[in-house]
């Protein structure tokens, strides 16, 4: 055997081909002379075999039921397949997120900020005021007081005031501070009939007047029971000159 698979083995596709042809021309032989000798050699023998009638099939008998009135057969041993409710996953409670509240925002007001104004320049660097004084201040007099004082108030000597009036020929005087010992600041002139006005000298000053002593007005002082501490021609007043620059 193992001869002969060594043999089968080593024939080459060539040598396939020619054995293969010689087989298939054998069998091309073998049935041409089966067919001579059926149709020459015995044609009534051949012509009776293909008269035959070919053998009838016996049909199987049909099977039909007859009706007994009595339901059909329950078949045995069926599985009812048992119906098995499906789990139904019960929803998660979906947590509701904790909104953080923004924190309102505080407007920034604007603050108005002074724009500094601009002192103004005075238009004088003394300025007066003139009061008159009270019967009983007075005492029957009948003067200008004057004062020259600083911003804080304290009298500033040796500051020149120049008094002048009108009617008849008019005149002037000149007035110094500091010659008083009530006040460094204080000047005092003695007034007549008419009119004056003061101002000071060294600066620019503000022109106080008119000042008179012609009130024809009798004022009683009930300290002292002076009927005429305030009368015609018998009145004084006190100016008070104030350095603003």
């Amino acid at each position: 055997m193992t001869g002969l698979k060594k043999e089968l083995a080593s024939i080459n596709s060539q040598q396939w081909t020619v054995l293969i042809s010689l087989l298939a021309l054998v069998n091309m032989v073998v049935l041409g002379g089966l067919v001579w000798i059926l149709t020459i050699q015995s044609p009534g023998a051949f012509r009776r075999v293909l008269a035959q009638a070919p053998a009838t099939r016996t049909p199987f008998p049909t099977f039909t039921a007859t009706p007994t009135g009595l339901p059909p057969p329950t078949p045995i041993g069926t599985l009812v397949p048992t119906w098995t409710p499906s789990v139904t996953p019960t929803p998660q409670p979906t947590e509701t997120p904790t909104e953080t509240p923004i924190p309102s925002r505080t407007p920034i007001r604007a603050t108005a900020v002074p724009v500094p104004t601009e002192t103004p320049t005075p238009a004088y660097d003394y300025v007066g005021t003139m009061r008159q004084l009270t019967a009983c201040e007075n005492a029957g007099k009948h003067h200008i007081f004057a004062y020259v004082r600083d911003p804080a108030g304290t009298g500033i000597p040796g500051v020149k005031m120049r008094v002048h009036w009108e009617g008849g020929a008019g005149g002037e005087a000149i007035l110094t501070t500091g010659t008083k010992m009530e006040d460094p600041g204080l000047a005092d002139f003695a007034m007549f009939k008419g009119s004056y006005f003061i101002e000071v000298l060294d600066g620019v000053s503000q022109m106080i007047g008119p000042i008179s002593p012609d009130i024809p007005l009798n004022e009683l002082c009930p300290e002292t029971d002076n009927g005429v501490a305030n009368s015609l021609y018998h009145y004084s007043f006190e100016v008070i000159f104030t350095k603003v620059r």
